[in-house]
């Protein structure tokens, strides 16, 4: 039989076990809310695009005033998503990155969230949960035919989303990948520490993306087929001073493919300005003018950066358009 002061030592044992746990679980869930490369840990390099966004910085990035105040009614959906769940990313959400390929979209989002709410949202769109909780994964029906969006709580900070075919699709993120994506976080962390947002791709994948993409400019998918050749490029918004910088980063196979690419960039550039100017030439440039007459455009070796501006004028008109 045990004795008492057998059962007393016991009991401080597996208290002192518990508490352990407890911390190195406190200390895991504090590391990955430190560092902002965790997030990628989890997600295949080989992708059609990687993109991250820092809502954190956004939130409070004051270059952004001008597009922060224009009032833009919300999309009826996403304002009876508010409603029912409680979560609303403008507030809630600090940072995102974001897998697309070529069936199937991950997404791993930080912040703050009702697992409660969350779970009887699903239920409520016609969906099924395998758990009390979101420790285990909700499905909802997605708007494409042949998928399914799966989502559950990764950890108390960091919810786990995927578009597939597969209903349980977001389970694939409890494993490790290889190769995974967190290098490519770690080159833009050394490039562009400030970043806002950020996305990379091999430039084939980027041009496709941007290129069935009714969001994006005919413009900008000029760029993106003048980085063809390029190995792999990188675009980031960063706050530079009260302004905002649009930057390109493109690294090439050689000292002569980056030459071509420079002088290609700098024509496409000169030629979209010249074609804004058009009948204007009697009058001030335009915003739009003045952002590619910001450009700097050069070549270090196999790389070439591009650059341009967009001031507090800029982001004003884009404010103005924004809420009409």
């Amino acid at each position: 039989m045990i004795s008492l002061t057998e059962r007393r030592r016991y009991a401080a044992l597996l208290g002192i076990f518990l508490a352990l746990a407890g911390a190195a679980a406190y200390w895991r869930i504090w590391r990955e809310k430190q560092d902002p490369h965790a997030l990628f840990r989890r997600l295949p390099a080989e992708n059609i695009l990687l993109a991250y966004l820092d809502l954190g910085r956004l939130r409070h990035a004051s270059v952004l005033a001008p597009l922060l105040r224009a009032r833009v009614e919300p999309d009826p959906d996403y304002a009876a998503f508010v409603r029912k769940t409680g979560f609303d990313y403008q507030r809630d959400l600090d940072a995102a990155a974001i897998c697309y390929l070529s069936d199937r979209v991950y997404i791993l989002a930080r912040g703050r969230f009702d697992p409660a709410r969350l779970r009887q949202y699903a239920l409520d769109q016609g969906g099924s949960c395998l758990g009390s909780g979101l420790e285990r994964p909700c499905r909802i029906p997605a708007d494409r035919p042949q998928r399914k969006i799966s989502f559950y709580l990764m950890s108390p900070g960091v919810l786990a989303l995927a578009t597939a075919p597969e209903p349980d699709a977001v389970l694939q993120l409890t494993s490790t990948p290889e190769p995974g994506a967190e290098p490519l976080a770690q080159d833009v962390a050394e490039n562009e520490p400030a970043a806002l947002l950020w996305l990379t791709a091999a430039p084939a994948s980027l041009d496709r993306v941007l290129g069935r993409s009714s969001f994006f400019s005919p413009n900008l998918t000029l760029f993106t087929k003048a980085l063809a050749n390029s190995q792999r490029a990188y675009l980031s918004l960063t706050d530079r001073a009260g302004k905002l910088e649009l930057a390109l980063r493109a690294m090439c196979g050689s000292e002569a493919q980056a030459g071509e690419l420079r002088r290609l960039l700098q024509g496409l550039n000169d030629l979209i300005s010249g074609v804004l100017r058009g009948a204007r030439a009697r009058n001030p440039p335009s915003e739009w003018e003045k952002v590619l007459g910001s450009a700097v455009i050069d070549q270090k070796r196999d790389t070439v950066r591009a650059a341009w501006i967009l001031d507090q004028t800029a982001l004003e008109s884009l404010g103005r358009e924004a809420s009409r």
